[in-house]
């Protein structure tokens, strides 16, 4: 750079943004799914897994992290209270996926009571999100909300 600091880092991928020594790396910057997916690898990651109870508790953890405290204001269903995780059941609708296709384990998934995973039929509702406080939801893959991506190896 001829001499000059660049801090930009606009031509690095970033794995080294996983040294704070945990697993999930969030964005309150909305993103359809889509996008989120695109965001995550972009940075050289991968859309979250969330595979037990004890990860639950560390995504919870992450979200208050990067993502500030919940505003009480906020209703269930505010995007900023939901966070795209890397699940998905489009190939097949109930069979959910992670997108490394390993199946998200039946480990008692808590789901959102009367949304959750009965929303079977329902257009564009394939894709996985949890709850600011632990539950995940089938949801529409066009929503704006923040997202988080796993570091590697974790």
């Amino acid at each position: 750079h001829k001499g000059h600091w660049d801090d930009t880092y606009t031509f690095k991928v970033h794995p080294y943004a996983c040294d704070y020594r945990g697993k999930y790396i969030l964005s309150k910057s909305p993103k359809t799914w889509h996008g989120a997916k695109a965001a995550c690898e972009e940075a050289g990651l991968h859309l979250a897994k969330i595979r037990n109870a004890e990860e639950v508790e560390e995504i919870k953890q992450a979200a208050v992290y990067f993502l500030g405290q919940a505003d009480p204001a906020w209703g269930i269903w505010d995007k900023n209270n939901w966070i795209w995780t890397g699940g998905s059941d489009a190939a097949t609708e109930g069979d959910w996926r992670w997108l490394d296709n390993t199946p998200v384990e039946d480990w008692n998934l808590p789901w959102r009571r009367k949304a959750g995973n009965d929303n079977a039929g329902r257009r564009g509702q394939h894709v996985l999100s949890i709850s600011r406080w632990g539950e995940f939801d089938d949801s529409r893959w066009k929503k704006k909300r923040p997202f988080a991506c796993q570091c590697p190896g974790s």
